[in-house]
Formats: structure tokens, sequence, C-alpha cells
């Protein structure tokens, strides 16, 4: 009998899988278990018992129906992840021994078993959140000693370092407006820590980050070269090679080996979160269906809160994605100023990435009069940073114009259900339109060979038009000849006419040769006549060819015709 596995186990599982040229692991209660290798010489008992072992590790208690949708709806929500189970699921079917030795999995697997790993171990390390909290709570007394401020409440930020959850429960009233005042700038990072929850398994991830560190990314051009462009403007990040573009490189590269499709250890732990908790990761994968999705439902919110905009940019034909997804994808930070980009990573942490949305609608409303005085280019240029111009100065009323918009859950849900059902239509209607497309090519290439057949006939029509006319004119030179071969037999019986009146032996005599003569004359027009009988036969055969080709260069020209009117109609 099997015995179930565990997640002390699936740890030691995933360590063996992402780190397959060790030979040995220590679980959790810190036994040391040996994987025997290829080239390893172990007795035949040894590898029987560590192959047994191995066969209890993947044996797993099925899952209950109840526990199945649950999952099934949590895959929903989180298409790019994969639970425990999928992950030793689709090990056993990859045929995974106890001779590791195959190379680190593929890219995808490889997020997936290391988010797997993170999400099971979220509540295995409370000491470090208890110290983050610490720490944020001896920064914010300091912060309080030295601050001349009256509108931060200062008790209420120590409740909500002390218990988040409860305070955002409870009080989300509050919360919501003292966001409006503003975090401290001192404790922002602090809280957004957090907020996200990033340091429940920080410790792992932080040593998978050093790990990753010592990696080589086959994105680092692309890193390097969009560091310079990453907060132009701020003293920090602006010096090529400086502390912040190091940093900002460690921290993007170690994304991009942990998760292919993307200070440093703490802004590692909250740049996954970010991914994974709060939905961001599909905004930046090959499809972006999150984005798309994102698009759709900031396009439906402002028909109905912005109705007179909405017709407007359609009239000019301006749609969410040329305008909208940068501000999605970087979460407002492409040009926009950068304490109101603090403030939308607030209300982010906080609320879930659906605020964006409401920021989004804020921006629009307030600048409504802006953008229906305006047309195609002029909006482009005007979407892409004066937008921003009109909350500078006025931080508190960004947030505030933000949260006055109401969008529920059950709304979005529609829209997203609505977009799903729009996208499978535009999908089957792609894929008929594939279709159609390929019969056109084939019947393209139909047309095109009818045309070659037609050019063909063509040149052989020719061909035999050249031959009739020959034919002509040879028929046209022999008749010539015919005729003065007559008009000197006339003139022989003329003469011979005329001799016979002059002479009479001679005349005879004369007679029977011109008889003679004649006679051989007689022979070769006839000779002439048949060889003339002979040509008119041919001229008749070629006018039946020339008949025939004609019928044949009439029935290929209706298919081509025909051909040319089915083309259209496909068309």
């Amino acid at each position: 009998m099997t015995k179930p596995i565990n997640d002390f186990d699936l740890n030691v599982l995933d360590e063996a899988m992402l780190q397959p040229e060790k030979s040995e692991y220590v679980d959790h209660f810190g036994f040391t278990i040996q994987v025997k290798t290829e080239n390893d010489t172990d007795s035949s008992e040894d590898e029987s018992e560590h192959e047994t072992e191995f066969e209890d590790a993947q044996s797993i208690p099925s899952s209950t129906k109840e526990e199945e949708e649950e999952e099934q709806e949590e895959n929903k929500r989180q298409p790019q992840t994969m639970d425990d189970w999928q992950m030793v699921s689709s090990t056993e079917k990859s045929g995974v021994s106890s001779s590791v030795s195959s190379p680190i999995p593929h890219t995808t697997s490889y997020y997936d078993l290391l988010l797997s790993k993170f999400t099971r171990t979220a509540s295995s390390n409370p000491s470090k959140q208890v110290q983050l909290r610490q720490e944020t709570s001896n920064n914010l007394e300091r912060l309080k000693e030295q601050s001349n401020n009256n509108e931060t409440d200062w008790e209420f930020w120590a409740s909500v370092i002390s218990d988040f959850e409860r305070i955002n429960r409870a009080e989300h009233a509050k919360l919501q407006e003292q966001l409006s005042v503003g975090i401290p700038s001192s404790l922002r990072g602090m809280l957004w820590r957090i907020f996200s929850n990033s340091e429940a398994n920080s410790d792992l991830i932080e040593n998978e980050y050093r790990v990753l560190l010592e990696k080589t990314s086959s994105h680092e051009k692309l890193i390097r070269r969009d560091l310079s462009r990453t907060f132009p403007t701020l003293p920090y990040f602006k010096e090529k090679d400086g502390e912040g573009q190091e940093m900002l490189f460690n921290v993007i590269k170690a994304y991009s080996l942990f998760d292919s499709q993307m200070p440093d250890e703490a802004a590692f732990c909250v740049l996954i979160k970010l991914m994974s908790q709060y939905h961001l990761r599909g905004h930046f994968t090959p499809q972006m269906e999150t984005l798309h999705e994102r698009m759709f439902q900031f396009n439906q919110l402002l028909s109905i809160h912005l109705p007179q905009v909405h017709r407007h940019l359609d009239a000019q034909g301006v749609l969410p994605t040329m305008y909208a997804s940068q501000w999605f994808m970087t979460l407002f930070a492409y040009r926009c100023p950068l304490e109101l980009v603090f403030r939308v990573f607030d209300l982010v942490f906080v609320e879930g990435s659906d605020i964006m949305l409401n920021f989004a609608l804020a921006l629009m409303k307030k600048n409504q009069s802006t953008i229906l005085s305006l047309e195609f280019e002029s909006l482009l240029d005007f979407f892409s940073g004066q937008i921003f111009e009109v909350y500078k100065d006025m931080v508190y009323e960004f947030v505030q114009d933000a949260y006055s918009f109401d969008i529920s859950s059950k709304q979005l849900a529609k829209f997203s259900k609505q977009y799903q059902q729009e996208a499978a239509k535009e999908a089957k209607l792609r894929s008929i339109q594939d279709a159609i497309k390929k019969e056109n090519l084939v019947l393209h290439g139909q047309v095109k060979k009818l045309r070659h057949a037609y050019k063909t006939l063509e040149f052989e029509h020719q061909d035999v038009s050249q031959q009739v006319i020959e034919s002509k004119v040879a028929m046209a030179s022999l008749d010539i000849e015919n005729q003065q071969l007559k008009h000197e037999l006339a003139i022989m019986k003329a003469e011979m006419v005329k001799m016979t009146s002059v002479m009479n032996e001679e005349r005879q005599a004369q007679f029977d040769a011109l008889a003679q003569k004649n006679a051989e004359l007689v022979d070769a027009n006839a000779a002439l006549e048949d060889r003339l009988q002979e040509i008119e036969s041919i001229l008749i055969e070629m006018k039946l060819k020339y008949a025939e080709s004609e019928n044949d260069y009439e029935l290929m020209k209706q298919k081509l015709h025909e051909a040319q009117k089915l083309s259209m109609l496909h068309d």
C-alpha cells in the first residue's frame, strides 16, 4: 500500500527536478535522501529500494468531486498556474525516474513548478512577516516623530501594519480615504510588501532569486537596452551602469529566468506576487489574453459611464488598444507623473488589478472636454502623455475620482463572459476566413492553369492559322501556274490551226510532232491537276482541323469564363 504524498515530499521532488545535478536532498525533517544516477554502481537491492521509495512518492490520493470543481474554478481564474497534483501527474507522464539526469524542464513547466512550490509554502515563514511588520512599525514611529504632517493618521497606519487583512475587511472605507490622502512615502515600499503578502515565502523566493542571478538569461541584451528608457528622469535610475540600473537589471533578469515570458530580493518577491496573485502575467504573455480582456472591459465601461466620449472616439476610429494598453501594461508608469504612479500601485496592492479600470475612467472623465475637441492624430498624441497633466498637482483628486466609479465584480465578470463569447466567435470567423482563403488559393491555381492552357491553345491556333495562310498562298501560286499552262496550250492550238492552213505534209509532220507534244502536255496537265486535287484535299483537311481548333478554342474560352465567375463568387 502506498503512502499519500505531502507538501514536504513535493518540496524534495521539486528540488530534484529543478536541480537534477544533485545526488542527495534534505527533507523537512532533516533526513538525507540519496538519488542514484545512471553511472552509480550500487547493488541491485539498493536500486530496488530506491525505486520503491520513488514510486511511493508518486502515488497521490484522488481528489473529491468538490475539490476538483474548486481546482477547475481556480484554473479558470489563473490559467497560467499549475496545481500540485497536475505537476506530479505531468511528471509521471513524462517518465521521470529515480535516475535524475534530465536538464531543467521547459521554461513554462519551470515557471509552474516554482510557482506551485511558492504557493504551497505561502504560510510557512511567519517570522519574516512579523519582522517586516516590526521594521515598518519602527519606521512609522520614527517618521511620526520627525513629521509635522497633520493629515496623516499615524494610528490608523499602525493598525494597518499590525493587521492589514482585518482593516481591509472591517474598515475598508477608511482605508480608501487614507489611500486617497496618500501612504507616507518612507513606508510605501514596506506597505506594498505587507499588502501583497510577499514575505510569506520570501526565504524560498530569495534563495531562488540568488540561484537565478548566477544563470544567464536569453533576454539580457533586451533588458540592458530597455534600462536607459525606464524612468529616465529619475536620478537613481538615470546613470548608465549605476546602482539603480544594476539593481533593476538583476530583478528583471531573475524574473526573465523564473518566468520566460519577464531590492533586489524584496522587489523580486513583490514582482512575483504582482504577476501571479494580482493576475498581471496575462498582460505580457504572447497572446496577452488578460490585456485583451481588460481592453474589452474598459471599452464597455467607457460606453456606460462616458457614452459621449465613447461615441466620439468610435467616430474618430480610436480604439482602446491604441492608447489604454500601455496604461494597463505599465500600471500607468508610461509617461505618467511618478506620484500618480505611486497612487496607482497603492490601490492595486489593496484593491486588486481591477482598480486600474477606475483610474482609466477617471482620466477620461477629467479630460472629457479636451477629448471631445480633438481628432484622430491629436487624440493619440494627447493620450500618449498630456492626458495626465490635469492630475499633476491633484494626487488626492486622482484617487478620489477613481473611487467615484462603482464597478462591481459581477459587472466585470459579465463583461469577461461577453469577451470570451466574442473572442470565440472571432476565432470561428477567422477559421472560416482561413478556409475560404485556402479555397480561393486553390481556385486561383485552377484559373492560372486554365489561363496557361488557353495560351497554349492560342499559340497552337496561331500555328494552324499560319499553316492555312501558307497553304492558300501555295494554292494561289499553283492556280497562276495552271492559268499560264492553259494560256500556253491555247497558243499552241492557235499555232496548230495556222500551221494546218499553210502546210500540208510539213503540216502533217509538224502536226504529228505537235500532237505528240500535246499529248505530253496533256499528261503534264493531268499530273498537275492530280497535284491540284491533292493540294485541295490537303486544304480541306486543314480547314477541318482549323474548324476543330476553333471549337476547342470556344470551349476553353467558355470554361475560362465559368472559372472566372466562380472565382468572383468566392472573393
